[in-house]
């Protein structure tokens, strides 16, 4: 999730280590975002063209690993409006499944309001949508051990905020033919 004291961003990585995306690569990231897009917009009753893309991040938590920075302390409950500033709505794609590669790691919305706190377990290929306001504080258990992988993707229904983040992936990050 970082190195030393920031986040790992994977442009900046690739660029430093030559390294490129094949267009296979690109089009499996682009069909997986647009389908979560659509389940999103599903969902919450929306229109997809509404919802525009915000940050995609992959979270590698290790068991293993002392936490060297805040944002490493995964375990304390955040808003993501508050943690990140553009999100409207907010998907987890989980990558692997917990008991088989990882023990702990539970998703946990916390009790809020008139609701009660629930736990998500993860599967890989098990989607985790929810609206990024305050109505959703949560957080993510400790693991305890292996490696607990998953997908975040945002969206955002203001353009304004959507032409704020980086395009992803470059094309100068990827590799041509």
């Amino acid at each position: 999730i970082s190195y030393k004291e920031q986040f790992v961003n994977l442009t900046e990585l690739m660029d430093f280590k030559s390294l490129k995306f094949t267009q296979k690569q690109v089009e499996a990231y682009t069909s997986v975002r647009r389908l979560l897009r659509l389940q999103v917009a599903e969902f919450f009753g929306l229109d997809p063209e509404t919802l525009q893309h915000d940050m995609t991040f992959f979270s590698h938590i290790n068991g293993s690993k002392t936490a060297r920075t805040l944002h490493d302390e995964y375990w304390h409950s955040h808003i993501d409006t508050e943690q990140y500033g553009t999100f409207a709505f907010t998907t987890l794609l989980y990558l692997n499944s917990q008991d088989e590669d990882f023990h702990g790691g539970e998703f946990v919305f916390e009790a809020h309001g008139t609701s009660s706190a629930a736990a998500v377990e993860p599967r890989a290929g098990r989607v985790v949508a929810f609206s990024s306001d305050a109505e959703n504080p949560h957080k993510v258990l400790k693991v305890t051990k292996g490696i607990r992988m998953a997908l975040t993707a945002a969206f955002t229904c203001s353009t304004e905020k959507a032409l704020s983040i980086e395009a992803f992936p470059k094309p100068s990050l990827v590799a041509s033919g």
